[in-house]
């Protein structure tokens, strides 16, 4: 990757080439001085038409934005996609318990719904090569796995969402609002919002902020709600909601770089809380946007699904590897660390490190469509593989 959540070390087994780094961006540990955006007048906000990853928002006078909807592929004309939403079966419900659907053995996911996230796009062009005078990007890239891996998994039945769907810059906290906006409109059409319509829509139109203002830096206030260290009252209310949806996964597509040209093959990154506060606590030593007025210094957070994080890297890993060996990595096969795209929601996700653009190997496979059809398949049979193997997890938490 390349300005948009490098490594925050050398011991993790790559190291992003040309980086440019941001608190938003993340890892926390490293951040270069941010831009301060202009702030667009809500007139001139009134008239704005915004193209976003998931599709085209028209902002009314009413200052509300239309609501993102799933990818649908027009050769399809599926009941979920008719629909929009599918019920959601396992709502609330554990893992372990007898009810619980899991995808069948040919890997069928009705029922499911998964938030592709395909890093970079516009301006943020991830890492490129040759270094010098680049002729392949990584956001094109990672579109065209997103695209073979949505397409995949609407093949075994599940409902998908595409944060970026064409060459669009789209902030890191747009897609996270959209992110949260997602999750409320599928418990609202389950009727299970664990708050009022009036909480409801006050959510939203915080949410919408941020997707409006399209900037990951502090000073432009982009990162609403997710601003600052830890987790404030709004988000952790979002969070707790979120963590009902056993049957939403986030999965971020990305591909990795390195100068050094010594690595190559895929990783898988996730958050935990031990990761995030560690970060947290270097950053605030050493990052001067920590001492901002308006970057809120809060208390520790601890809630996320560690255990389940880990799990879906682990399990994302090892089918890719299954699946296409040439990918198995001389680094790290999976590492904790605190990617602001998975620390600020209560999903389980994971970020997936492709392949490394900067060596040859990797290159070569990447630029072959036959082969990003292979990660698109692996991709999807990680997702199937982690709720195969969820209900054991969930059974060793509850003793």
């Amino acid at each position: 990757m390349k300005n948009n959540q490098p490594h925050s070390g050398d011991d993790m087994g790559g190291t992003k080439a040309n980086t440019t780094q941001t608190y938003s961006q993340t890892p926390r540990s490293v951040r270069n001085k941010t831009k301060c955006a202009r702030r667009v007048s809500v007139g001139l906000i009134l008239l704005l038409l915004l193209v976003l990853g998931g599709g085209v928002y028209i902002l009314y006078r009413t200052g509300q934005l239309n609501r993102l909807r799933p990818h649908t592929d027009s050769s399809s004309s599926s009941e979920s996609d008719a629909k929009g939403l599918p019920d959601i079966g396992n709502l609330g419900m554990s893992p372990t318990s007898a009810g619980f659907k899991q995808p069948t053995a040919d890997g069928d996911l009705s029922g499911y719904i998964i938030i592709l996230d395909p890093g970079h796009g516009g301006k943020d062009e991830g890492c490129g090569y040759p270094f010098n005078s680049s002729k392949y990007f990584e956001k094109d890239i990672n579109l065209s796995i997103a695209q073979k891996v949505c397409t995949e998994l609407q093949s075994r039945g599940a409902v998908v969402y595409m944060l970026r769907e064409d060459d669009s810059w789209i902030s890191l906290y747009s897609r996270l609002a959209q992110t949260h906006m997602i999750c409320m409109d599928i418990l609202e059409e389950n009727n299970a919002l664990p708050f009022s319509e009036k909480r409801a829509a006050e959510l939203r139109t915080l949410l919408q902020q941020s997707v409006l203002i399209n900037d990951d830096s502090v000073a432009s206030g982009g990162m609403g709600i997710m601003v600052g260290s830890g987790v404030g009252e709004e988000l952790e209310e979002l969070m707790e909601m979120e963590y009902q949806l056993e049957n939403v996964l986030f999965i971020s597509i990305h591909l990795n770089s390195s100068e050094s040209y010594t690595y190559h093959g895929a990783q898988v990154y996730f958050v935990t809380d031990t990761s995030v506060i560690s970060s947290e606590k270097n950053q605030q030593k050493s990052n001067s946007e920590f001492q901002r007025d308006d970057f809120p210094i809060r208390d520790e957070y601890y809630g996320r699904k560690n255990e389940e994080n880990r799990l879906l890297a682990n399990c994302m890993y090892d089918c890719i590897v299954e699946d296409i060996p040439d990918l198995a990595t001389n680094g790290d096969k999976i590492a904790a660390d605190n990617y602001a795209v998975l620390r600020e929601h209560g999903l389980v996700g994971v970020l997936v490190e492709v392949a490394f653009l900067s060596d040859t190997g990797d290159r070569e496979f990447l630029l072959e469509d036959s082969n990003l059809e292979k990660v698109a398949v692996s991709i999807a049979d990680g997702i199937v593989r982690y709720y195969e193997q969820l209900p054991s997890i969930s059974a060793e938490k509850s003793e």
